[in-house]
């Protein structure tokens, strides 16, 4: 894709940046925290409809942003790197399956969340000892953390992507909505 290509979706991509920053906010002010990850959410549903390099840029913009303006995700524990690498590997990976290969958003949610998972338990592993932390109980102990809001990803985004296909199709760039 050219840069001027690009171009043309930093203003999405900055929206759901926004959202990044904003979601978390609210999920925590009523308790659910990051259970339901808040800040996943918009991410990997704007990683359906911008380019990679533009997704990968709001995965590392958007979690710094709101460290700091908010503080959260918090440096120790070491919170902050670990959603870093998450947020990379699964807007990556996001972007390049259904906005460039145009898969269905099912299987693409699959994949970016077994990836997701997968990253997240071997970072984990290596990480706890370092820290003094049981690794085994602490990695699988991460990976079930989130699961609520795994099922909240995989309820909202192809919800989002259907709505947004109706009401604004030129937003979609391919049919992988109806392929899903």
């Amino acid at each position: 894709m050219n840069t001027q290509l690009v171009y043309r979706y930093i203003p999405l991509a900055a929206l759901f940046s926004a959202l990044g920053v904003i979601f978390p906010i609210f999920f925590h002010l009523v308790g659910l925290g990051s259970t339901f990850l808040p800040m996943f959410l918009p991410l990997i549903a704007g990683s359906t409809l911008i380019p990679p390099v533009l997704a990968v840029i709001i995965a590392i913009i958007t979690p710094l942003i709101s460290f700091l303006f908010t503080g959260m995700p918090p440096l120790y524990p070491p919170i902050l790197p670990v959603m870093l690498v998450e947020l990379i590997i699964i807007c990556a990976i996001t972007s390049w399956l259904y906005f460039r290969q145009h898969l269905s958003i099912w299987l693409t949610l699959v994949i970016s969340m077994a990836a997701d998972r997968l990253v997240l338990f071997l970072f984990i592993l290596w990480l706890a000892p370092l820290l003094g932390f049981p690794e085994k109980i602490y990695s699988i102990g991460a990976v079930l953390h989130g699961i609520p809001g795994i099922v909240l990803i995989f309820v909202v985004i192809p919800i989002m992507l259907r709505f947004l296909k109706e009401k604004y199709p030129y937003i979609i760039q391919n049919n992988s909505v109806e392929n899903g």
